[in-house]
């Protein structure tokens, strides 16, 4: 039995290199395993009443998993934060908060996106807190899907040319905000994803070690997620699999 955590598959078509991991990897899953999906599962959500192909397609494979007894339970991220109930109801998946905690072999775990931790983005947190507010996810669900679309299309260019002009130090988390999480929280683990920088960090200071593991973006190069059984935690990449 072992828990499985991923994050920034970023999916978009179905006929990709991603979704086939993405894909087999779910198959190959054994009964009693748990996965965490910790955003970023899509490119773009622009609501539950606009399931594409690739959405029912992604549907079905989770839904699938619950009649392995297999727990699958999914966080929002920066690009599918418009994931509701009525997709958690169809795929037969869990929504988290953001950030929350699970404990594993006695051992606590905090699970966030990782946009929350970015602090030195000014402009991001900003946007972050605009599209974050239940008011206008409201607004934003009833317009057209046409008019939801360009939207989201808008919003995507936007910032893909905001990124040009920033540092990378910028769109990578605090270390501040990290300590912070660690010592708020009283937890010694850290998963989160968004900054497509997989690693390993390991922090000491005068009380405490901490470990922040980093999962990673998914091309048809990389795929790296975590994996946590009875051996310990490591990273494995599922792209060198296939």
């Amino acid at each position: 039995m072992a828990t499985y955590f991923i994050s920034d598959l970023h999916l978009e078509r179905i006929e990709s290199s991603k979704t086939n991991i993405f894909s087999q990897f779910l198959n190959g899953l054994d009964q009693d395993d748990s996965l965490y999906i910790l955003g970023d599962l899509f490119e773009s959500w622009i609501g539950d009443d606009n399931v594409s192909e690739l959405g029912q397609f992604v549907i079905d494979q989770l839904n699938s998993l619950s009649k392995r007894a297999i727990k699958v339970a999914i966080m929002h991220g920066n690009r599918d934060f418009l994931i509701g109930n009525d997709f958690s109801r169809a795929s037969s998946v869990e929504l988290m908060d953001d950030p929350c905690i699970i404990e594993i072999e006695t051992k606590k775990a905090l699970l966030t996106h990782g946009d929350q931790l970015c602090t030195d983005d000014n402009e991001y947190q900003a946007f972050r807190s605009v599209v974050r507010n239940p008011v206008w996810q409201k607004d934003f669900l009833n317009f057209p899907i046409s008019k939801r679309e360009k939207i989201a299309g808008e919003a995507k260019d936007a910032s893909k040319d905001s990124k040009v002009n920033k540092a990378m130090e910028i769109m990578d988390v605090n270390e501040d905000a990290v300590l912070d999480a660690f010592n708020d929280h009283a937890v010694a683990i850290m998963i989160h994803g968004h900054t497509h920088r997989p690693n390993v960090h390991r922090i000491s200071n005068d009380k405490s070690n901490f470990t922040r593991y980093v999962l990673g973006d998914w091309s048809k190069e990389s795929a790296i997620i975590l994996k946590w059984d009875e051996t310990g935690i490591e990273l494995l990449d599922l792209a060198q699999r296939h």
